[in-house]
């Protein structure tokens, strides 16, 4: 069958029944030729007015649909990581290693420069300090610090407390710092990863995954602490 030569009043009209056609096609509009209407001094040109501002609007989009790509990479990568850092918690045996493994292994799985593992003084159980890689703190430090509704604090900056960090409390700017009671009742502690950049964390960052990797370390905890029952 012959097919019937496009004109460009067929063109015009299905435009004219169509007004949304370049809206839904904004890739078309780099193509197109627009002529520059002489409307006289201080009258706008719509015509032009509305190409421009949905080539502004096609280029917005794909700035943001670039960013939102970027952004699910960059999620995807983080949780990559934080279950090779789980793993490697897992597979620690005995609480020595386990320490180890999370001190040593996972800040750099994480790109951390710190984690900090600290539980209170306490008689109903104790805690060993491996070395000193355990810290102790007075009773009633996790509440002074969280605060008694608070599980997670994110600190921007001035986060290098040397109770929590010890000698490396130096080098901290940025943390986040959770409530671990791995005993259901006391000791209670905390783990606070640490950061030598400021604003690393904030308060208004989502804290899923930090959450997540401190029951992972409260887990580990009370797997190696509290007795077979």
């Amino acid at each position: 069958m012959e097919k019937t030569a496009l004109r460009a009043d067929d063109v015009a009209a299905y435009l004219a029944e169509h007004p949304d056609f370049f809206a839904n096609r904004p890739d078309l509009l780099d193509s197109l030729d627009m002529p520059v209407r002489e409307l006289g001094s201080g009258i706008a040109d719509m015509q032009q007015y509305v190409v421009t501002r949905l080539r502004d609007e096609r280029e917005k989009l794909r700035g943001a649909t670039s960013e939102l790509i970027n952004i699910s990479k960059s999620n995807l990568e983080t949780q990559s990581r934080i279950h090779r850092a789980v793993l490697a918690l897992l597979n620690a045996r005995g609480f020595e290693v386990f320490v180890e493994a999370l001190q040593d292994l996972v800040p750099e799985l994480l790109d951390l420069d710190a984690i900090a593992l600290c539980f209170e003084e306490s008689e109903d159980a104790t805690v060993p300090r491996c070395g000193g890689r355990v810290r102790r703190l007075t009773a009633g430090a996790v509440d002074q610090v969280l605060g008694e509704e608070n599980d997670v604090w994110l600190l921007p900056d001035n986060a290098g407390d040397e109770a929590i960090f010890g000698p490396q409390a130096d080098n901290i700017r940025s943390a986040a710092i959770v409530r671990v009671a791995p005993f259901y009742g006391d000791p209670v502690g905390i783990v606070a990863f640490g950061v030598a950049e400021p604003d690393y964390f904030s308060p208004a960052q989502a804290h899923d995954l930090i959450m997540f990797l401190a029951s992972v370390i409260e887990f580990g905890v009370r797997r190696w602490l509290t007795p077979a029952q």
